[in-house]
């Protein structure tokens, strides 16, 4: 009777773990169906925009992973401004607010534009430094998405035409943007120019959406700067996901996440004209 029983709870115990493994992959696939990812510049645990870079190191891990992402003070392409139902909207939950927490745990959950969780994962870590313990948690929220090869497949389909209508019938009223003339002209006369890296010139430039980090010799574009409502500087390139700061002396430090050596660092980006 004993070994019955076992066996019954092995069973019970095989079945339930397989369905488990079933839900999570059915997840996984369906993150397929979607274009973009965006991420908030600020969750609502944070007191500040990209409190401990952890926004930007959300950008950065979905990077990895070959999302396309975009913060959501960034300018957005012409197909997600029609229909943010191509995107998954991240948020990043923190259960260990508590003094007496042992572990710091996040939960990193994506919805589509009708608020439906589509993914939810969640990350711990037993480091002490409050930096250093929220990106340890969030890396281990994207555990599941290292064994899953993201392709976006295009069956998130739309009628362009159908929201371009919509569109010049009932224009899209954009909220009023707050009165931050006078930094965003500071940051303007401050930012442009030629900047010195690793031997190679880098020249800033205005652009609609902000402005744009360019190698002098190549033309490459190789950044985009983007003033927050917080009055600060978000940095993204490829490699680099992070804030910018302008130092007295007019050079742009850099602050971001390494994954390779897995801590903050900076960089420096110098004036020369």
């Amino acid at each position: 009777m004993k070994k019955i029983s076992l066996l019954l709870i092995g069973l019970i115990t095989m079945v339930f773990s397989t369905q488990i493994k079933a839900q999570e992959t059915q997840e996984l696939e369906d993150l397929n169906y979607f274009k973009y990812v965006v991420i908030p510049i600020q969750y609502q645990f944070q007191s500040e925009e990209n409190e401990f870079l952890i926004n930007s190191l959300t950008k950065h891990l979905f990077n990895e992973e070959n999302f396309t992402t975009y913060m959501d003070v960034e300018s957005k392409p012409k197909d997600l401004t029609f229909n943010r139902c191509l995107a998954l909207f991240a948020e990043v939950k923190s259960e260990s607010e508590s003094f007496f927490s042992l572990n710091t745990k996040l939960e990193l959950i994506l919805k589509d534009c009708n608020n439906k969780v589509i993914f939810k994962s969640e990350g711990r870590s037993k480091l002490k430094d409050y930096k250093e313990a929220y990106h340890d948690a969030l890396k281990d929220a994207f555990t599941p998405l290292q064994s899953f090869n993201y392709e976006y497949n295009g069956k998130n389909s739309y009628d362009s035409s159908k929201f371009e209508e919509e569109e010049q019938k009932s224009p899209i009223q954009k909220e009023p943007k707050k009165e931050t003339k006078s930094f965003e002209e500071t940051v303007k006369e401050k930012l442009i120019g030629t900047y010195s890296l690793f031997n190679e010139e880098y020249s800033i430039s205005k652009i609609e959406a902000g402005y744009i980090l360019t190698n002098t010799a190549t033309a490459e574009k190789k950044a985009f700067i983007n003033v927050t409502s917080n009055n600060s500087l978000l940095f993204n390139s490829d490699t680099i996901n992070g804030t910018l700061v302008i130092n007295d002396d007019g050079d742009l430090e850099v602050e971001y996440f390494n994954n390779a050596s897995g801590k903050v660092e900076k960089a420096t980006l110098y004036r020369v004209e």
